[in-house]
């Protein structure tokens, strides 16, 4: 595992940022996070890993959960200088979409005086799409910055963690904010001033 070299920590991390506030401001919006030259490990999304680079420094901790939580979390390290730390205390949390749903109930939600301390969790899912696909559940956002309601569609989800994240949300300005991200580069958010609701999995 070597570090990335192709990554430009000043232009690549402004540009995914920037996008990265788009897609926050814009719940239900799907944005493009791709840089072609990396090579991050298996078992997470290049987008994430982008998220990463674009939010971790040696100020801020992560977890990162799955079967390759152990490569992932080293790849994050040596490209980062972010802190390891387990899931209940993390800032940032990187998760597959099928995890189990006690990561995002045991993770930090912030406090009153605090709110912004609350965990951000970067969730890797198959796909996700403004039409709708096989296999895939269709996740309804209303609030800020959504004229009306958006539906996007995403396949490698489950059901427990969305309502895992419904639960901690209940409370703003407490709660979890998600960024999901795709195997094509895709990216939306579900921001924890936004309520959602999802149908069942389309055939």
């Amino acid at each position: 595992m070597s570090r990335e070299i192709f990554y430009d920590e000043v232009f690549d991390a402004q540009v995914h940022y920037r996008i990265l506030l788009d897609s926050m401001a814009r719940p239900g919006k799907i944005n493009s996070l791709t840089l072609e030259n990396i090579q991050p490990p298996a078992g997470i999304n290049r987008a994430s890993v982008l998220i990463g680079m674009a939010l971790l420094n040696a100020d801020v901790s992560f977890d990162a959960a799955g079967p390759y939580a152990d490569e992932i979390t080293r790849y994050l390290i040596l490209n980062t200088s972010a802190v390891s730390e387990e899931h209940r205390k993390a800032d940032f949390i990187f998760i597959p979409g099928d995890s189990e749903a006690r990561y995002i109930l045991e993770a930090r939600t912030g406090t009153l005086s605090y709110p912004e301390e609350s965990a951000t969790f970067i969730t890797d899912v198959k796909e996700i799409s403004e039409e709708k696909i096989p296999a895939s559940i269709a996740l309804t956002l209303k609030g800020p910055g959504i004229a009306g309601e958006k539906t996007v569609f995403v396949s490698g989800l489950e059901e427990p963690l969305l309502e895992a994240l419904k639960e901690q949300n209940l409370e703003f300005p407490l709660g979890i904010d998600m960024i999901l991200t795709d195997g094509n580069d895709h990216i939306v958010c579900i921001p924890r001033s936004n309520r959602f609701s999802y149908a069942a999995r389309t055939a």
